[in-house]
């Protein structure tokens, strides 16, 4: 079972949590509480917590947050709290999912809970991306469970590529799949770069697009010049493809938005409504 630290100082918070008597049916220990920033962080010292329920004043979340940005902590989920029993119980069983995903052993390959999240995230891109997710707070609560470093909302990047022949030209030039061909996209495409993470998504209809945001708690380029920067890098990315993979892309347009936010709402979710 899963061990859970709850940071509140919410009473009501505090009361549904007390109201929940069947901890173990739900995949969890009974959690820990602390009441504020510092409580937390001295619990998460000395006793493991698999994940972080919060409910605070905004800038005691934004001190636990950064606090757990750490290397001992920053693969563990967080998520918000709420004081409503029927949304905590609903969100406490995505989570043990998500525990569940990264905690298991999927393969013979030796196991690594970050490389388990890093999948989940990548698979939870390629939803939004595809506008599958278009819910801009399911996003950012996902953003936080996953831990994601990518800021929803400072502006980003987003490019869109053009294969030669369209239908099937994958499919004539590469014969592992597009989950294959995204990992090979990722190791050539994939950078952090002046405080921008640059993410690859491929879908299952061959379109490829490339996401570049500012991460969390970093200096980034802004405007022309975050264009430049992921231009510049995709242009370089392009030709590694040709040469190691054999597959000629190119940009077919690129979109400077105010947010990823923006994007699920102006972008994602439209395109998904044209296929």
């Amino acid at each position: 079972m899963f061990k859970l630290l709850l940071a509140t100082d919410d009473p009501d918070v505090l009361r549904t949590f007390s109201e929940i008597r069947d901890w173990d049916r739900l995949g969890y220990r009974t959690p820990r509480t602390a009441a504020n920033a510092d409580e937390a962080v001295d619990s998460l010292t000395h006793h493991h917590a698999d994940a972080v329920l919060i409910a605070m004043a905004a800038e005691e979340e934004q001190k636990l947050i950064h606090a757990m940005s750490c290397p001992h902590w920053h693969l563990r989920p967080i998520m918000h709290a709420t004081a409503n029993r029927e949304q905590m119980i609903k969100d406490l069983n995505e989570l043990e999912m998500l525990l569940g995903r990264t905690h298991a052993d999927y393969s013979n390959d030796p196991y690594s809970e970050e490389a388990m999240m890093q999948l989940t995230r990548h698979e939870f891109f390629r939803k939004v991306i595809s506008g599958r997710e278009g819910n801009p707070d399911r996003i950012r609560k996902y953003l936080q469970m996953l831990r994601s470093r990518m800021d929803p909302d400072r502006p980003c990047v987003l490019l869109k590529f053009d294969l030669p022949d369209d239908d099937g030209y994958l499919a004539s030039h590469w014969n592992y799949g597009p989950d294959r061909l995204e990992v090979a996209m990722r190791n050539i495409f994939g950078a952090e770069k002046n405080g921008v993470r640059m993410l690859v998504s491929v879908q299952d209809d061959e379109r490829i697009a490339l996401l570049a945001c500012p991460m969390l708690y970093h200096d980034a380029p802004e405007g022309e010049a975050l264009e430049s920067m992921v231009i510049e890098h995709t242009q370089d990315a392009i030709s590694h493809v040709k040469e190691y993979l054999g597959i000629d892309m190119r940009v077919a347009s690129d979109i400077v938005a105010p947010n990823m936010i923006w994007l699920v709402k102006n972008v994602f979710g439209a395109q998904k409504e044209t296929i």
